[in-house]
């Protein structure tokens, strides 16, 4: 479909429908049926189960395509004109006809015969077999649309907001005059009132309205579109090639698709009413509409909504759609989001989409740009333990270590020239070496090496004959030979002072120190002024966000030790936090006391408990307060002296006559 649709919907004042006043659909009501049996009535029950208790049996009336229909519904999916095996039907048919009962119902009868291959093939052999097979599915009756009773709908010229496009200048006196139509466009306009007084018609062009129209701000937009136009065209469409190899609906045309007068992305803008056409549909992606523009307009339409939409929005309809965004085409897939004006099918979509489809791409290396170009949730990530404005600022540049590794290469290459005069005396260390790209994965090499008959690890590291520059270091060390020799002449002592390379790298570091002392004064900027306003010192979302939420439970961690290959599962004592131990031991001791949970309510409970337990820790410290006495010693040995001393006591008396034998 060419441009004559948007077209259309960009000149015209007022479009008449001429559509037939559709009824609004009766929706299926959702009933959530109770059964206790699934049998059936009482005298279906088997003869050797318990008897049922015929209070509780409670009678399935929900039909068996209601509660399928339901099922669909809860579970998300739904088969859309599914055709079912005999097997299935008869399956279907008779669960609700119980068991070793004949068959009652005039649906499972036919299923059952429809099992016997000649009475299936006689049947299927009749005229209007199919028609009869759908002709029982449910046809919802067509939408009504409210503003379509009258069957006009006023449209305004405006030119988009946002031009110009970025890199693209205009004239700034004819864009202040473009950008003065978007202060009038406030201006409600009563259409019957200046059909009565001016004579509003309705026009097929710009060109042919009248001069009453206002139409002379929206020229100029038309002219500055038309040489920006023809200025991109063929850039565009080379870039169309470089990030999609192959087309699919929502992307840019070219080619046989492309035709001259199609409209680019600048032309329109949000909140846009167009007229165009469907041109197909897509079961996880939804409804691609043609509006005269080089990419297709995408109504997003998901999942099971699509069980009723399917009877309203087919391809090749005419429809009027809104257009609600208008994004970068080489970062999202569709970059123009619509909705459905006429038919108005918003009440049925129920699945929508959290965010916009977005490209992958392999030079997007940072992930935080991508989402947030992307309008994702932020990344999750943990909050530093350490405020980084306190933490002292850092002064080792990336790029000093290969400097590091290019300094002593350099300083080996000429000892090596050095101690081998006769083979470098008419040649460099250079033109003995065949030069060769060194990849990255290949530049450090992990091997082991003997020193002083000890094995140890050893790291090579390659690196290319290009990225050293040897006469600069050959005129350096030549210099300090000149200096060293002259010094010692004087007689002086002479000390080598830093090298090139080192002072290159000082170069680095004090780079990297002035940055980081520029990001600290930033962040304690931003700090104070967030506390002047009263805003929070963190940004809101960026720290300690819900992974769940992001990716969803499920989603796939390599650092999680639950996808080794190796993994067991936890220990006991990991499975659950300290917290949910402590609640559990909590509750288990509330419900373990019956008599104070039946007596008071969990809160009160917990009150009382706290109180108690404040109650007896001030006891504990009044106690330890009080001055203790001192107590007498007592070794809890009752002795009495005068029995001990008495002299005619048993264990005093001496026995003087003792006969041993």
């Amino acid at each position: 479909m060419a441009a004559t649709p948007a077209t259309a919907t960009a000149i015209f004042p007022q479009i008449s429908l001429l559509h037939p006043t559709p009824h609004l659909r009766r929706r299926l009501p959702r009933r959530i049926a109770v059964s206790v049996s699934p049998s059936g009535p009482t005298d279906e029950t088997p003869a050797d189960d318990p008897p049922v208790i015929p209070s509780i049996l409670i009678k399935n009336t929900e039909s068996e395509e209601v509660a399928r229909r339901r099922s669909w519904v809860e579970h998300g999916w739904a088969p859309w004109e599914e055709v079912m095996t005999p097997e299935v039907a008869f399956a279907r048919h008779s669960l609700n006809e119980g068991e070793e009962v004949p068959l009652q119902s005039p649906e499972s009868l036919e299923a059952f015969r429809m099992l016997t291959p000649a009475y299936r093939k006689k049947v299927e052999s009749d005229p209007g077999y199919i028609e009869r097979l759908f002709a029982t599915r449910d046809t919802p009756e067509p939408l009504e649309t409210a503003w379509a009773n009258g069957g006009e709908i006023p449209l305004r010229l405006v030119p988009p907001r946002d031009w110009p496009p970025p890199g693209w200048e205009v004239d700034p006196g004819e864009l202040e005059f473009i950008r003065e139509a978007h202060r009038a466009s406030s201006e409600r306009v009563d259409m019957a009132a200046a059909a009565a007084v001016k004579g509003v018609r309705n026009v097929t062009s710009v060109e042919d309205g009248m001069d009453d129209l206002a139409l002379d701000r929206y020229k100029v937009f038309l002219k500055q579109y038309k040489e920006w136009v023809e200025a991109n065209r063929d850039r565009l469409e080379k870039e169309s090639y470089k990030f999609d190899q192959d087309y699919y609906p929502g992307r840019r045309k070219r080619g046989k698709d492309y035709k001259e007068d199609m409209l680019e992305l600048p032309f329109f803008y949000p909140g846009q009413i167009c007229h165009g056409q469907v041109i197909s549909v897509h079961l996880h992606q939804g409804a691609f509409v043609d509006i005269g523009c080089v990419h297709d307009g995408w109504v997003p339409i998901k999942g099971n909504d699509w069980y009723w939409i399917r009877h309203h929005i087919k391809p090749g309809m005419k429809v009027y759609v809104e257009l609600l965004a208008k994004r970068d085409p080489y970062r999202f897939r569709f970059p123009l989001e619509m909705r459905f004006v006429y038919p108005n099918i918003d009440h049925l979509i129920f699945n929508r989409f959290d965010f916009p489809p977005i490209f992958h791409r392999k030079e997007d290396t940072n992930p935080e740009q991508l989402w947030r170009e992307g309008g994702r949730v932020p990344i999750p990530r943990k909050k530093p333990l350490k405020d980084m404005e306190k933490e002292p600022l850092v002064s080792d540049h990336p790029f000093v270590e290969t400097l590091w590794l290019w300094h002593n290469a350099e300083q080996m290459i000429l000892d090596h020239e050095e101690e081998n005069p006769d083979k470098f005396k008419d040649r460099t260390y250079e033109s003995t070496v065949e030069t060769s790209m060194v990849h990255e994965e290949n530049r450090v090499e992990h091997t082991e090496g003997y020193f002083k008959n000890t094995l140890l690890k050893k790291e090579v590291v390659n690196i290319d004959i290009k990225e050293l520059d040897l006469d600069a270091a050959r005129a350096e060390r030549q210099l300090i030979k000149k200096l060293k020799k002259e010094a010692e002449e004087r007689g002086e002592e002479y000390k080598v002072g830093k090298l090139r390379r080192n002072k290159e790298m000082d170069e680095y570091d004090l780079m990297q120190w002035r940055r980081s002392f520029e990001e600290r004064e930033a962040l304690i900027r931003d700090i104070c002024c967030r506390k002047a306003f009263g805003l929070p010192v963190d940004e809101p979302g960026r720290y300690d966000v819900d992974e769940t939420e992001v990716y969803g439970k499920d989603y796939y961690d390599p650092s999680k030790p639950m996808y080794r290959y190796d993994y067991w599962g936890e220990p006991r004592n990991t499975e659950k936090t300290k917290l949910e131990r402590e609640v559990e031991l909590h509750n288990q001791q509330v419900i373990g006391d019956a008599k104070k949970w039946c007596e008071m309510s969990y809160d009160d409970y917990v009150r009382k408990k706290d109180r108690m337990e404040a109650e007896e820790a001030r006891e504990r410290q009044r106690k330890a307060s009080e001055p203790q006495e001192e107590e007498v010693y007592d070794d809890g040995m009752d002795l009495d002296l005068k029995k001990m001393l008495d002299p005619q006591a048993p264990h005093n008396r001496r026995c003087d006559n003792v006969d041993i034998r």
